[in-house]
């Protein structure tokens, strides 16, 4: 049995330039290891570094760092504010060609003139796959694949302190308590999708209809420090930083659960009550009145090969 498909997210599609300037800032790239892992999948099962398609691209963080290693290069995004803060950044491919932006749902993104059906190398989505509607999505990709093309999907999860740091089990139960419980009520199933590492996002082939060009066979999942527990002893797959917490409480406030948090509470926005003032005071007091914690997230990469 499958779940339900996600609903589309209300938030992001919908943001301010102010919100989606501000989404650009204070959230932070990928590690080199993550798009290492893509690029060596896609390249193991013979596949070219021509075009590359990254959707629910937001401000274009992963789009930049993507179009690195693709001749041609385009990020679509349903929010308009969204594509207007990523053509504000811009971006290079490898061979120095813009990167082309597009306002478009993830649902239609192979309509966009000059998206030929059967001419992408790559398609991947990142930390937005849970809020599309998968069966049209899927569907898309197969469209625009070529065959032996890869889709990639990715999502990092919920927030953990590195295990090395004093006053640990404290740490984790405060990260814990304001994603569970205080923001918990505002968390949508897409959310749950992503904080559960995609075990339950339905695939291309438990879709109904089934989309069945995409090689089941071929399929990957990697899952790297689920619930916190290093994978290899050491650091987080997706980077372990120390960061100053009021780079965290900047980082959070554009967080959709916390967006919704805010538009039920407008008269604590801001206030000493607001949910994130009072999760970086818990921080805060945790951590003997240090000004940094290192932390880090659960990382999941989904690789999947279009059928030749």
């Amino acid at each position: 049995m499958t779940s339900p498909p996600p609903i589309p997210d209300p938030t992001f599609r919908t943001y301010s330039s102010t919100q989606a300037q501000a989404y650009a800032s204070h959230r932070t790239s990928y590690e080199p290891a993550l798009y290492k892992t893509i690029s060596d999948f896609h390249a193991a099962n013979g596949g070219h570094f021509g075009t590359v398609v990254d959707c629910g691209c937001g401000p274009g963080n992963a789009t930049r760092d993507l179009a690195l290693m693709f001749d041609r290069a385009l990020g679509t995004d349903a929010g308009a504010a969204m594509i207007d803060a990523a053509r504000e950044k811009g971006g290079k491919t490898k061979k120095g060609s813009d990167i082309r932006w597009e306002v478009v749902p993830a649902e239609r993104f192979s309509h966009v003139e000059g998206l030929e059906a059967g001419s992408v190398d790559v398609v991947t989505v990142a930390m937005a796959v849970h809020w599309f509607d998968l069966n049209k999505f899927y569907s898309e990709v197969a469209r625009v694949l070529k065959p032996g093309g890869t889709m990639t999907l990715w999502t990092i999860a919920s927030g953990f302190p590195h295990p090395d740091q004093p006053n640990v089990a404290k740490l984790s139960e405060i990260m814990l308590h304001f994603e569970h419980v205080v923001v918990g009520k505002y968390q949508m199933p897409g959310n749950l999708l992503s904080r559960e590492m995609y075990d339950k996002l339905p695939l291309p082939w438990t879709v109904s209809p089934p989309v069945p060009r995409f090689s089941k066979a071929d399929y990957v999942k990697l899952d790297y420090d689920r619930d916190g527990v290093l994978s290899n002893g050491k650091t987080f797959f997706s980077g372990s930083k120390v960061r100053k917490l009021a780079e965290v409480e900047q980082a959070l406030g554009t967080a959709s659960m916390v967006t919704r948090w805010r538009e039920a509470h407008p008269d604590l926005v801001g206030t000493e009550q607001d949910c994130v003032k009072v999760f970086v005071k818990d921080l805060r007091e945790a951590l003997g009145g240090k000004e940094e914690v290192d932390s880090g997230g659960a990382t999941t990469i989904m690789l999947f090969k279009k059928a030749v």
